[in-house]
């Protein structure tokens, strides 16, 4: 439809021009000089056209919505979890000191009849040895920490003497050898005994480590609950180390 009016329009402008020029072919070179020429009015007509298609198109705002962008989304980096170093405990230390030295004091020799009696032999070993035990918590947990950093959990042995306590490596695993660092992705679980609340033994097993047969079926690991347990099952849970849920 819009072509038929552009085509009529054209055949008019030319009829006027050619009988103009019949005429007075003067007028017709002013009337040249000052019409605009056909292919203008062409283009003012087809960007009219245009801007009534745009105008009365009730949707036309919605056009842009779904061009695809060409500017990348990035996402926000993951904040990164610092590394950590467990606080000492001595709770173990001093429990066990507590209960060797009740054994000892309250195992009497038989046939003694005094008020302040000398300890049996059996209490004083079994009271002795729980005592030594107490010594060495104590020991363990004044020169080994438990470190979380980005990658592993670690034991590490401090250096009380230097004045910023630097860590440094503690060795060979001494029971089932190997360094004393385990990957968070190695853990197949973890937990303590006999709870987090009264705990005596930290437990974990993982896969890092080559068993005695050569396998990579799974190494236990047990030790002593000589830092804060607290703290040693919030940064388990944080680095996504597995644990075999309970039933």
């Amino acid at each position: 439809m819009k072509f038929h009016v552009i085509l009529l329009s054209s055949v008019s402008v030319l009829l006027q021009e050619a009988s103009a020029f019949q005429s007075n072919p003067c007028a017709v070179a002013h009337f040249s000089r000052t019409q605009p020429s056909f292919s203008t009015r062409h283009n003012q007509w087809s960007l009219a056209a245009a801007n009534e298609n745009e105008e009365g198109n009730p949707f036309g705002f919605l056009q842009g919505l779904f061009q695809p962008s060409n500017s990348a989304v990035e996402e926000p980096a993951k904040p990164e979890i610092p590394d950590v170093v467990i606080d000492s405990d001595y709770k173990l230390a001093a429990a066990f000191g507590a209960l060797g030295i009740a054994i000892i004091f309250s195992s009497h020799a038989s046939g003694c009849t005094s008020t302040i009696c000398p300890p049996s032999v059996g209490g004083a070993v079994f009271g002795g040895i729980i005592s030594l035990l107490a010594s060495l918590f104590a020991v363990q947990a004044t020169r080994i920490r438990f470190v979380f950093d980005k990658e592993a959990f670690e034991l590490a042995n401090i250096d009380v003497s230097s004045p910023e306590n630097k860590l440094y490596d503690s060795g060979e695993n001494i029971i089932v050898g190997g360094a004393n660092r385990w990957m968070y992705d190695s853990f197949v679980n973890w937990d303590f005994y006999p709870s987090v609340d009264f705990p005596i033994l930290v437990y974990f097993k993982e896969t890092q480590t080559q068993k005695p047969d050569g396998s990579y079926s799974g190494q236990v690991h047990f030790f002593p609950a000589i830092a804060n347990c607290k703290q040693l099952q919030e940064q388990f849970e944080l680095r996504g180390c597995a644990k075999v849920a309970k039933n």
